[in-house]
C-alpha cells in the first residue's frame, strides 16, 4: 500500500557504500541527477533487517557501511 506521498510507480535506488564519497561517485557515474533521482534522506548509517525478522547473517562482512536512498518519481 503507498503511503499518500508515494505511488506503487514510483521509483527507489539505495546505494550502499563504505563512505559518503563513494556512493556520491556512485550517484554521478550512474547518472541518477540525469534520470531525475533525488535524495530521499541524508547519507548515513542503516541498519538492515528483513521483514519477517530472519536473521541478516554475514550481510557485509560484519563491516560498516552507510547508505542513501533515491528516488525518481512516476508523476515525471
Amino acid at each position: 500500500m503507498a503511503s499518500p506521498e508515494t505511488r506503487d510507480d514510483d521509483e527507489f535506488v539505495t546505494i550502499i557504500g563504505r563512505d559518503a564519497e563513494e556512493i556520491s561517485k556512485t550517484f554521478r557515474t550512474e547518472g541518477l541527477a540525469e534520470q531525475q533521482f533525488t535524495i530521499v534522506h541524508r547519507i548515513g548509517r542503516h541498519r538492515f533487517a528483513f521483514a519477517d525478522g530472519g536473521p541478516i547473517g554475514g550481510l557485509f562482512d560484519g563491516r560498516p557501511m552507510l547508505a542513501a536512498t533515491f528516488a525518481r518519481s512516476a508523476r515525471r
